[in-house]
């Protein structure tokens, strides 16, 4: 991915300065000047189609960016957390002391339709809301679908959908984003 990056750069330096930028647009810190995670969403903020891009990025180097974002917020982060009864999965969840985050990440190629969100963001606020019951010291959490390709909404059904470029202004908003987005 760096050296399709380097291509479209015109250079390896170009390339560098590209993910630095991406890097500081999504509060990420100091990257490696050659991170193809980051080199990825580079060429998407150049132009290139996230149908391109997510050919070279897997769901698990998505999930583990959105982490890493979190992290740079200054979340706690646990990934991959299994629920029981019935079993179910939150792939990040990220606590702070205001506000909680349930992420679903959603590496797809393209948007889906206003009612797949729908079923989505329900689903998500569900397995929130099992968590939310499940653990002792955690305040509101925030259902929020995390997507590579803009849908073009952003709030459906008290359910945050965040595309990858506005993850980090989510974060850093998240308590005025509580006023679109239902609490659990």
């Amino acid at each position: 991915m760096f050296r399709m990056l380097e291509r479209k750069a015109g250079s390896a330096e170009g390339a560098s300065e590209a993910i630095s930028r991406v890097a500081g647009l999504l509060g990420t810190v100091a990257p490696s000047p050659q991170d193809e995670q980051l080199a990825g969403f580079a060429l998407c903020y150049r132009g290139e189609t996230p149908e391109v891009v997510s050919k070279y990025l897997d769901w698990k180097d998505f999930e583990r960016f959105a982490s890493s974002i979190m992290r740079a917020k200054g979340f706690r982060v646990r990934e991959d957390v299994h629920l029981r009864g019935p079993r179910a999965q939150i792939d990040v969840f990220g606590i702070s002391d205001l506000v909680s985050v349930a992420v679903d990440c959603k590496h797809w190629k393209r948007p889906p339709g206003h009612q797949a969100l729908v079923d989505l963001v329900e689903a998500q606020k569900g397995r929130a809301r099992r968590l939310h019951d499940s653990l002792d010291e955690v305040g509101p959490i925030a259902a929020v679908i995390l997507v590579l390709v803009d849908p073009g909404e952003r709030f459906v059904s008290g359910g945050a959908v965040v595309p990858i470029f506005a993850f980090a202004d989510f974060l850093d908003n998240l308590a005025a984003h509580s006023a679109y987005a239902e609490l659990v």
